[in-house]
């Protein structure tokens, strides 16, 4: 779940339609002579607010396993030894945890997103292949190209013959004879994925929502992130060292020396440094304000006057674009000084390496094989390769996502489940508004327009209304590389052909089958795709609670995005404009530093902590969202009480358990490293221990007390 760069029913209509979706979860609902009371409005949930008696079902204890489990929660996956105020996660997750083994070809695992898109991975098999035999299941665009390009993928003896291709490329690169023509190819490569120095495509200007400008943001690393050029930790070096090793091993693959391909691996390792030194740190990318440079072509070109821009943009496809955007200035200036300073011979080893290391999985064996080396050893850990039909479903989704998704929602999806995740949404947002109502620390005027962007906000649920085309797009059975090539050769022009063009906010960032959710502060919309709506995030024979906990949470999550540290700074439109009083700005700082510091305290792995200005975002909306998801809860018990049978866990019980049950993880130490160093979520333990010692009516549903591990204090909240 991430934040990326409607309709509003009536009280009494939104009582009806909520019946029926849980209805649909498993709950038993009112008769069809009785009239069905709406759901109270929701009551915000302050954080300090005093303990209250149980809600009236029975609680956890002694005695009470006589009753029965709630439906969409598993006693297994709990180990009940544990102290639930100790340590929750365990408490929930602890049998799982334990009974678990991260399968040998991956790096991590978690009971939610893993084991569905593992699921989703194998009805996408059973399409494709269905596809390639030339059978290809109603609903399929595209058929023909998808079968082929996946068949193209799954026909290893045929990767063999990629090497002339290859080999083609390198010798293109290795007669490159001016410096004035590295831009050229620089844009050539752009195309095909391998993407040197910096990525050029569309975006929306965040100053000016209407318009579809270009963009220059910096890139061209072959390690994750920047301080694994420039870190002094131990660890950090033997990863740039065995980095260099593995360079040097596949240029020996290509058919160089040992030494000469040492030499090559130090060039290629030399360039990266350089451009990560001029890189923007994780964290500061973060901030909108600090990655939005509106410079213009004639700006580009004074900023960075040694690169030929106008060479590069006319081999792009690009030709006429003069509105850009740089994400970084000081990146394009030292691009602007590399040109001059580094030899067209360093040049061609880099550009060389690119085009190597972006096509891996389209190469022979032994190519893909030194790769995996390096990865699991220094990266993820995974113990063997994915299977090569794993890697050609993903490589076919990225190529085909839309036509291949057509199909999978004919299949998984359909109307009926588009309808009842849209009126979960519409309770979430409910509760929003009831949130920003009672809030204490935010002034009228900013709560108008905080009122006004959530009743903005878009909800894109299940798959796109229009499928994207693939009319020109070329696919043959001649060669997989050429197809990997043309197929992003493909994408590329049709982002780059927006650019001046009206916004069209239709189009999905993500494919139906993908396995999480989204919400983008330019667009001001939420999008969860079809691949995320099944358990356990969302059941049909689950209770009411249970739902609520898991995808209720996730919901109320990515609208909490509207409003972290990042999508604050956009207003109802989607443009980067401060809209907030400074009173009520300085009461927003004041909370998130609360969190930033909170998370800051946690370990990762080892010696390594999570860093909690990279995170806060995530930290925030998962804490918003557990309390948006049970102030919904809330409101369904006031307004239907006599659906609240009798189990071993309350309602209020069941909600945190179905919350953290869809969490469930575990990681191997090497990307556990690699994870808390770049990415923006926190490890599973954190996000359920985390947010939920904040939550007042999660310590008043386990009996918790001050001064056990999950009564924080002083609590941290936001919203």
């Amino acid at each position: 779940m991430s934040s990326l760069p409607q309709s509003r029913w009536p009280l009494l209509q939104r009582g009806l339609a909520l019946s029926a979706l849980f209805a649909l979860a498993g709950c038993s609902t009112t008769t069809p002579e009785r009239k069905v009371a709406a759901p109270a409005q929701p009551k915000a949930v302050e954080a300090s607010e005093p303990p209250a008696p149980a809600p009236a079902a029975a609680a956890a204890g002694p005695g009470a396993s006589t009753l029965p489990m709630p439906a969409g929660l598993d006693s297994a996956v709990m180990d009940l030894k544990v102290d639930p105020c100790t340590d929750f996660f365990r408490y929930a997750c602890g049998g799982w945890l334990d009974a678990t083994e991260i399968p040998a070809d991956r790096s991590r695992w978690e009971r939610g997103f893993s084991v569905i898109n593992e699921e989703n991975q194998k009805a996408l098999r059973g399409l494709l292949e269905a596809a390639a035999a030339g059978r290809a299941q109603a609903g399929m665009l595209y058929p023909q190209a998808v079968g082929t390009y996946y068949a193209s993928c799954m026909d290893e003896a045929k990767l063999e013959t990629a090497l002339p291709e290859l080999r083609a490329e390198l010798t293109r690169i290795a007669r490159l004879s001016k410096t004035k023509t590295v831009a050229q190819e620089t844009a050539r490569l752009q195309r095909t994925g391998a993407r040197p120095l910096f990525i050029f495509d569309s975006t929306q200007d965040a100053k000016d929502a209407t318009l579809v400008i270009g963009e220059f943001a910096q890139g061209g690393l072959g390690l994750p992130d920047r301080d694994y050029y420039l870190s002094d930790d131990e660890k950090m070096q033997g990863i740039r060292a065995a980095y260099r090793a593995h360079v040097k091993a596949v240029f020996v693959l290509l058919g160089d020396t040992p030494a000469v391909a040492d030499k090559r691996a130090g060039e290629v390792l030399a360039f990266e440094t350089r451009l990560a030194r001029a890189s923007l740190d994780r964290v500061s990318r973060r901030d909108p304000d600090k990655t939005y440079h509106r410079v213009e072509r004639a700006g580009l070109k004074k900023l960075s006057p040694a690169f030929d821009w106008d060479a590069f943009l006319s081999r792009a496809g690009a030709p006429g674009v003069t509105t850009i955007t740089v994400e970084y200035v000081p990146f394009f200036a030292e691009v602007s000084a590399m040109t001059l300073q580094v030899p067209l011979s360093n040049w061609r080893t880099y550009l060389a390496w690119r085009v190597v290391s972006s096509s891996f999985e389209a190469l022979p064996k032994r190519f893909q094989d030194e790769r995996f080396a390096f990865v699991s050893t220094n990266l993820s850990g995974a113990k063997v390769d994915l299977p090569r039909w794993k890697k050609c479903v993903a490589a076919t989704d990225r190529a085909f996502g839309e036509a291949l998704g057509a199909a999978y929602v004919e299949l998984t999806f359909g109307k009926e489940g588009k309808e009842v995740t849209r009126e979960l949404v519409a309770l979430i947002e409910q509760s929003f508004e009831a949130d920003l109502a009672a809030l204490s620390w935010m002034d009228e005027p900013t709560k108008a327009r905080a009122q006004q962007k959530v009743r903005a906000v878009v909800n894109k649920i299940g798959y796109p209304d229009k499928w994207k085309t693939y009319d020109d797009l070329l696919i043959d059975n001649l060669s997989y590389l050429g197809n990997v090539w043309r197929s992003r050769a493909y994408e590329t022009d049709r982002e780059l052909r927006k650019i001046g063009k009206p916004l069209d906010r239709t189009e999905w960032d993500v494919t139906p089958p993908t396995v999480d959710a989204y919400y983008s502060a330019q667009l001001n919309e939420m999008v969860f795709p079809a691949g995320i709506l099944q358990p356990p995030f969302f059941n049909r024979a689950a209770t009411a609670a249970v739902n609520l906990g898991g995808m209720g949470m996730v919901v109320g999550h990515e609208l909490t995005h509207g409003f972290d540290d990042q999508g604050r700074k956009f207003d109802a439109a989607g443009n980067l404009a401060d809209w907030w009083t400074p009173a009520s700005g300085k009461g927003f700082e004041e909370r998130a530093a609360c969190v930033k510091t909170q998370f800051d305290g946690y370990i990762a792995v080892d010696d390594v902590k999570l860093n909690g200005a990279l995170t806060l975002g995530e930290n925030t909306a998962d804490l918003g969202g557990l309390k948006l998801a049970y102030m919904a809860l809330q409101a369904y018990v006031q307004a239907h009480p006599d659906q609240m049978k009798p189990a071993r866990y309350s309602p209020d019980q069941q909600f945190f358990l179905g919350f953290a049950q869809a969490w469930c993880g575990k990681s191997r130490p090497q990307v556990a490293r690699v994870l808390a160093q770049t990415n923006p979520h926190s490890p599973p333990e954190w996000r359920v221990n985390g947010p939920l010692s904040n939550l007042a009516p999660f310590q008043r549903a386990f009996g918790c007390k001050p001064g056990q591990p999950m009564v924080r204090s002083p609590r941290c909240e936001i919203w």
